[in-house]
């Protein structure tokens, strides 16, 4: 009897939405085939064949691996969830009621996991196919329990060789783990906008072109906000600003001399890879301890180089890092910008006075690279990533500014000359996935309209940046459309009740309370 077992999962991939949250969870179902046919022999005839199913265990495992010359090899276990899915009481299948032996008899078995929120989403990184990844396995145990005992020779001669008892393992399913950005605010349909972050910047003069003329003392009477989306697609080709400034006590002289000819600017995405699973993730979320972490409790799949560093072979760098960043810019994009007149944009200022200075506006679509082929080298290769924490990796992006100014001076001999600065300043960005559900289509320019919220910034702040809304925290799974099911049901199934919450003591109706009145009178 040949006996195999498969797993269909009714999904091809698990969708989380939000932010990591270790107090959600998701739901990944299938069912696992068991499927065996009957033996066949020059001797005898076909005949029905049942089995004993014994055990049977689905796993949903996730891992991260980070491989690479300078650091070496580092596994970690993320979670292991296993259903078993065979009662106390053995099942015995047969097909016994099939009409054509000769056919294969396949059983079904269904199975729901329930998967933790807070993972990490699938990533490749890393030398030879590393980085994280998530798939599920299953194991059987079965009994050969034939109906009637062969009356052939050949087969009882070999009977004693035949083991009763199989270890069957299923083939690998690969189950990609993907999150989308789940916010209030993206959930009202295509046709809405991502809505604006908007930013009170301090900028930072230039000192890699040494001292200038230009006066400094200007940069504090000059206001810059810069406006981004909340969030950035990663599949999204451009990306939306607004900067915007305006005068703060500025004398009319230097109104009038102050130019604005042009702005540069970068969107930057930095990859910091590590060796060692990093504390800040470790410590936030429930991952296994370390019995349950290889080289103590094997991986279910791991990367055939593990085998090396477990003997010694090969030494692992301990607490190494590996930090590159890339522009998101396309090839043949500068990221330079000119602005239209002849750049003295406070000249009204100085004519309408310090009370009537007014805000002017710099918006345009900052273009991203394209998607890119995978890459031969992952140390070299530009793969647009969305912003997250892994243990072993961490991504973020930041987009930086640089406004070319000039100031009109005196110089020698009295004659009129420009002196040039460059004031530099940064914001950061996220970049997520969104859902074709909620991807948002049209415009999406912002509208600065929270002036009168900004907060200053002074110029020795670190980062030189704050911002008028905070940056989304860890939001709740389903915020576009259901909450999670943990917090509508419990494990078994039951509804779950606030009993916090009285109900209303029961009032009659006062004109019922009226006419019982009357009757009694």
């Amino acid at each position: 009897m040949a006996a195999s077992i498969q797993i269909v999962p009714f999904s091809n991939a698990l969708n989380m939405y939000g932010g990591p949250d270790r107090h959600a969870a998701y739901s990944l179902s299938g069912q696992v085939n068991v499927t065996f046919s009957s033996s066949s022999s020059l001797f005898e005839r076909k005949r029905p064949t049942s089995l004993i199913l014994q055990s049977l265990v689905v796993t949903f495992e996730g891992q991260t691996e980070m491989i690479s010359e300078e650091m070496g090899y580092s596994a970690l276990r993320l979670c292991s969830i296993s259903q078993q899915l065979v009662p106390e009481d053995w099942i015995e299948l047969s097909n016994e009621d099939s009409r054509d032996l000769s056919a294969p008899c396949t059983w079904s078995m269904v199975f729901n996991l329930t998967i933790p929120g807070w993972l990490p989403e699938s990533s490749a990184f890393g030398d030879r196919e590393g980085g994280t990844t998530y798939a599920l396995h299953a194991f059987a145990t079965i009994h050969n329990n034939d109906a009637a005992p062969s009356r052939a020779w050949l087969s009882t001669l070999c009977s004693p060789f035949q083991p009763s008892v199989q270890q069957i393992k299923a083939p690998r399913v690969p189950v990609p783990l993907i999150r989308y950005t789940a916010s209030s605010s993206h959930a009202s349909g295509s046709n809405a906008a991502i809505p604006s972050t908007h930013y009170e910047v301090a900028a930072q003069l230039d000192e890699a072109h040494g001292e200038t003329r230009f006066p400094r003392e200007l940069l504090s009477k000059i206001r810059m906000q810069m406006s981004a989306p909340e969030v950035v697609d990663v599949d999204d080709e451009s990306v939306p600003i607004t900067i915007r400034l305006r005068t703060n006590g500025l004398p009319e002289s230097d109104c009038r001399r102050l130019r604005v000819t042009e702005f540069h600017v970068n969107v930057e995405q930095t990859e910091k890879y590590r060796s060692r699973p990093m504390a800040t993730f470790t410590s936030q979320f429930p991952v296994p301890p370390a019995p349950a972490q290889p080289p103590c409790r094997p991986l279910l799949h791991p990367h055939p180089l593990h085998s090396l560093y477990d003997m010694g072979l090969t030494a692992t760098q301990p607490n190494s890092q590996l930090l590159r960043s890339f522009s998101l810019l396309p090839y043949d994009g500068s990221g330079d910008y000119k602005i239209a007149g002849d750049g003295y944009i406070f000249a009204h200022d100085a004519d309408a006075g310090s009370d009537g200075a007014q805000w002017f506006n710099l918006s345009t679509q900052v273009p991203l690279s394209s998607t890119q082929p995978e890459p031969t080298d992952w140390k070299t290769g530009r793969v647009i990533r969305a912003s997250g924490l892994s243990p072993f990796l961490s991504v973020s992006h930041r987009m930086y500014v640089t406004l070319l100014c000039t100031y009109d001076v005196l110089g020698a001999g009295n004659s009129p000359e420009r002196v040039t600065e460059r004031l530099r300043f940064h914001i950061p960005l996220k970049f997520v996935r969104v859902s074709s559900s909620t991807s948002p289509c049209g415009s999406r320019s912002s509208t600065p309209a929270l002036v009168g919220h900004v907060r200053a910034v002074s110029e020795a702040s670190e980062g030189s940046v704050a911002s008028l809304v905070d940056m989304p925290l860890l939001s709740a799974p389903y915020a576009s459309s259901l909450p999670a099911y943990s917090q509508l049901y419990y494990a078994n199934g039951d509804r779950k009740i606030d009993y916090s919450v009285p109900l209303p003591l029961y009032t009659p109706r006062t004109d019922k309370l009226q006419a019982y009145q009357n009757d009694d009178a």
